[in-house]
């Protein structure tokens, strides 16, 4: 096969060059018919002759030459693509051809389909050996889950149990046995509605049906322990699906959820009830209070008392809380005892209370009941309560507020609203008596709500005023200072008491920004007097109790003193009393810090109950202010205000305070001041009356100071 294969080849060789001879043979021949004979014998010389052969050799040499290099240019493009594009057809058109290129491009063509087959066997293999991977790596994982499943199952803080579609018990956990205290031999085998409470029938049927239905159950279960207590579960059932989609079993979930139900019930106690009391809060009271209007039928009514402790913030500073509550709770068990069962008690806030009292007739009966209804509650407050087993007594008082429905409201709210106005009138009258709503109530409000409105725009509309009364020594008679004083004249004309605006002010919170109004205002008439008379005259100014509580306060008073050039210490703060009970230690380290920057402290309104002899003691205060209802119209001719005065007298000076005593109105005070302490500063109509601060410009500024007598 082989030497065929070689003949032909070289037949092919030899096909070009014995076709030359033929050429070259006919040349000749045609020749020698077509020349002369000398002609002919000259060019058919051995060199003519020669040079034709070689001649046409070149030329048969060269079309060979580029016929080979055509061949092997297609070779070698067949070459690069089964190197490059192994899947990519080739074309050789001499392939198939006889001859060493033929056999060539078949080689070729052989090479390509081994490639291909190879590369096929190749893809075959990775992807034999992926899969491989892929189960390997999902047989693993199947493992280490069913490894993490039976460590769940052992581990997890909660019961878990598997049983048959009948409900019978197969497997439990340790979780199990802890939760219900029932070995898992005494578990297994058993049906597991045992556990229920009572075995009850109903929830174990409502789950099992659940689960062929749904495939799960989710809910609240009630199941017996071993000692036989209860506890409350969150149960959870899901069912376990075999290839047939036929239930296999059934996997139970519990988790002990007694403490949660337990704090549930807390916060609901907490938001329904008052922790102290257990009595219904302000929430709850008014849903009672509107499902009561909304279901009470023709020729019904309700009597709504709404009442306050008096004093109670007194007790809490004076005695402690845990004093204040247990009177609370005593005032609370005498109101309830005297209630009728449908009666609804209920606690509003820190002091305040109420009581619903629905009546089986019409409003004109229950406005004939109501004034002996609040009278009975007030007398049940009166009697003393007693503390500390039985050691000490405290007389409590109470202000009650009392409306009727429908006739002063047809829902909660204007209901509420109606008697809180007539609990504020009785305490305006003062205290520890009751008071019927009535509309005139209404436009007390309505004029409250009206003075609001103004206070609210006073400032901007400048219509607030500085006013100063003198403090005169007692001895010398000699003018010290003055109390700075506010007035307000509503629209340039109409004047209003302090006494009616100024607790307003503090109740819608105007009162921190009049009060740093008047400390930019009274500066420099301060500053004025002390330069033209060359006195060190001092300036008493009231702080709210409400001001002591921002941060600011310090830093803005002394601000306002120094840029007047007026030193702290010719500024006098007079705190309330009420300002001084309650959070002591906070009012202990802002008086201090007040102090440290040189301003004198003063309590004003001395003697009216609210501070303790302790606390006079306990802060840096310079200066007492007696209250004028212990002189005026008193002394010296009442001998037990006589008494009173001496005493409070005689207290300052043992306590080494300042002694400013308010209200003098006649010499014979003064005088009587005198006698028992010259050092004290007097203050009153019998001196001067308050004036406006220009016009004691008029006289202090050329030198005029006032004289006076005592």
């Amino acid at each position: 096969m082989h030497n065929n294969t070689a003949n032909k080849a070289w037949m092919q060789l030899l096909i070009p060059q014995m076709t030359l001879v033929v050429i070259l043979t006919a040349a000749v021949w045609a020749a020698s018919v077509m020349l002369p004979k000398q002609e002919f014998a000259t060019w058919v010389s051995p060199l003519n002759l020669a040079l034709v052969f070689l001649a046409l050799e070149a030329v048969v040499l060269g079309f060979q030459a580029l016929f080979w290099a055509s061949r092997f240019r297609t070779l070698g493009h067949a070459l690069n693509t089964i190197a490059l594009k192994p899947d990519e057809e080739i074309a050789l058109p001499w392939q198939d051809k006889i001859g060493e290129l033929g056999q060539l491009g078949n080689v070729l063509k052989r090479l390509r389909s081994a490639m291909r087959s190879k590369e096929s066997m190749t893809q075959a293999c990775n992807e034999t050996k992926r899969q491989l991977e892929m189960e390997s790596q999902t047989r693993i994982e199947a493992q280490n889950a069913e490894k993490l499943t039976a460590a769940l199952f052992v581990k997890i803080n909660a019961g878990v149990f598997f049983c048959t579609p009948q409900g019978i018990i197969t497997q439990v956990n340790p979780g199990f046995v802890n939760l219900l205290g029932h070995t898992t031999d005494l578990a297994v085998n058993r049906s597991w509605q045992s556990l229920l409470l009572g075995e009850n029938n109903e929830i174990y049927q409502r789950i099992m049906g659940a689960l062929l239905c749904d495939g799960h159950w989710d809910g609240h279960a009630a199941l017996l322990r071993a000692d036989s207590s209860v506890v409350t579960t969150r149960f959870s059932a899901h069912t376990i699906l075999d290839d047939r989609q036929q239930i296999k079993q059934i996997v139970c979930i519990m988790q002990d959820i007694s403490e949660q139900k337990k704090t549930e019930h807390t916060l609901k106690q907490l938001t329904q009830y008052d922790p102290l009391t257990g009595l219904l809060n302000r929430t709850s009271f008014l849903e009672r209070l509107n499902t009561a209007q909304a279901n009470m039928g023709a020729d019904r009514s309700l009597i709504l008392l709404h009442f306050g402790i008096d004093r109670l913030k007194t007790i809490n500073d004076t005695l402690g809380h845990a004093m204040g509550d247990q009177v609370l709770l005593m005032l609370t068990r005498r109101v309830r005892a005297v209630l009728r069962e449908n009666d609804v008690l209920a606690r509003l806030s820190g002091d305040e209370f109420a009581v619903l009292l629905p009546i089986n007739h019409d409003v004109a009966h229950a406005d004939s009941m109501a004034p002996n209804l609040s009278e009975k509650i007030l007398n049940i407050l009166r009697q003393p309560v007693p503390l500390n087993d039985g050691e000490m007594h405290m007389k409590v008082t109470a202000s009650v507020g009392v409306a009727i429905a429908p006739r002063d409201g047809d829902n909660s709210d204007s209901l509420m609203q109606a008697t809180d106005m007539a609990l504020h009138g009785a305490k305006r009258a003062g205290r520890d008596r009751a008071l019927i709503y009535t509309p005139a109530l209404g436009q007390e409000a309505a004029l409250r709500f009206d003075i609001e409105q103004g206070l609210r725009k006073a400032l901007e509309k400048k219509e607030f005023e500085v006013y100063m009364q003198p403090l005169v020594e007692a001895g010398s008679a000699e003018l010290k200072g003055f109390e700075c004083l506010l007035r307000w004249k509503r629209d340039g004309s109409r004047p209003v008491s302090p006494a009616v605006f100024i607790p307003i002010a503090e109740e819608i919170g105007m009162i921190e920004r009049i009060t740093e109004w008047i400390f930019l205002e009274a500066m420099p008439h301060l500053s004025m007097w002390r330069r033209a008379s060359q006195r060190d005259l001092f300036l008493s100014i009231n702080i709210s109790p409400r001001h002591l509580l921002r941060d600011d306060l310090v830093s803005k008073l002394r601000e306002a003193a120094r840029s007047h050039n007026v030193p702290p210490s010719a500024i006098i703060l007079e705190i309330t009393e009420g300002g001084l009970v309650g959070g002591l230690d906070f009012v202990r380290e802002r008086i201090q810090q007040l102090v440290m920057q040189g301003f004198l402290i003063a309590i004003d309104d001395f003697g009216t109950g609210q501070s303790t002899l302790g606390m006079l003691t306990e802060l840096p205060i310079d200066k007492l202010k007696i209250d004028q209802s212990f002189i005026r119209d008193r002394i010296p001719d009442n001998p037990e205000a006589v008494k009173v005065l001496e005493a409070m007298l005689a207290l300052t000076q043992g306590l080494q305070l300042h002694t400013v005593v308010e209200g003098v109105e006649t010499v014979e005070q003064a005088r009587f001041i005198r006698a028992r302490n010259p050092h004290a500063l007097l203050q009153g109509y019998y001196f001067d009356r308050p004036q406006a601060a220009m016009d004691w410009d008029a006289r202090l500024i050329h030198g005029h100071l006032p004289k006076y007598e005592i």
